[in-house]
């Protein structure tokens, strides 16, 4: 495939312990280039700001820009690097960018970026044209930094997120803290998040989703009421019709028969 046809290309990868003081630049470079820290320290200039960095901080040389980095004099950094270009690749970096500029990354105090970051290099210098393996870590290396999103857009993925798996499990014995575990939140904050974003709790929203289906069932089949309680996850008759007249004025049964006539 022609390079320039890839959403995503890499053209270079590598690993290197510098020696104190060693430095590269001024000078520009004509792809994306991603330097990640494994250990030690070191300084890098762009866009005319000085950045001090150390283990797990990643810095991006982006084409055609004059840059400068550094190793310290006593504690010389060691990274690995990959360069790399395409439309994907502009928009994994305006994705996962973590500062206004877009030239320092943070990875998490986790090893697991390390090991991804190894394996590409090896990849990439086991030689052979391995695209499809180098972009795959690459891919995963940038989804373990978070996403950049706007005030309020975390709170508002949370909600959704909320939602989703209460709309695939409503059908379960799921309890809000389930929710909350797989949301990857307390169950406080998702409470405060669902009264922000949903004037309800997020039991209330789960109790209300259930009896939505409920009715639904009355209407389109010919299921018991035991049965439709058990299909929209109440294990529990007394507790499906109580919530069902709380919500509806009838009960199950006075529900379908309405319908029906």
């Amino acid at each position: 495939m022609n390079q320039t046809a890839r959403g995503l290309t890499i053209y270079f990868c590598g690993h290197e312990s510098c020696a104190p003081g060693h430095f590269f630049g001024p000078a520009i470079r004509t792809h994306y280039l991603l330097h990640v820290v494994l250990k030690g320290k070191g300084i890098y200039r762009a866009g005319n700001v000085e950045y001090a960095l150390k283990e797990g901080d990643g810095f991006l040389i982006k084409p055609q820009e004059i840059t400068f980095y550094e190793a310290d004099p006593e504690d010389p950094w060691e990274y690995s690097w990959v360069s790399f270009a395409g439309v994907e690749a502009e928009r994994l970096l305006r994705e996962h960018r973590q500062e206004e500029r877009g030239y320092v990354y943070q990875f998490k105090e986790e090893e697991e970026w390390k090991n991804c970051l190894s394996k590409l290099v090896d990849v990439f210098l086991s030689g052979g044209d391995r695209q499809d393996a180098m972009t795959g870590y690459l891919y995963l290396l940038f989804s373990m930094l978070p996403l950049k999103k706007e005030e309020g857009a975390f709170e508002a993925s949370y909600v959704s997120k909320a939602e989703a798996y209460i709309h695939h499990n409503f059908s379960y014995s799921i309890q809000i803290e389930d929710v909350a575990k797989h949301v990857g939140i307390d169950r406080t904050y998702l409470y405060k998040l669902f009264i922000k974003y949903k004037k309800i709790s997020p039991k209330q929203y789960l109790t209300a989703y259930r009896i939505m289906e409920a009715k639904r069932l009355l209407e389109d089949t010919e299921l018991t009421m035991t049965e439709t309680g058990l299909s929209c996850g109440f294990h529990d008759a007394s507790v499906f019709c109580r919530c069902f007249q709380q919500a509806e004025g009838l009960s199950p049964l006075q529900y379908r028969r309405g319908i029906l006539n």
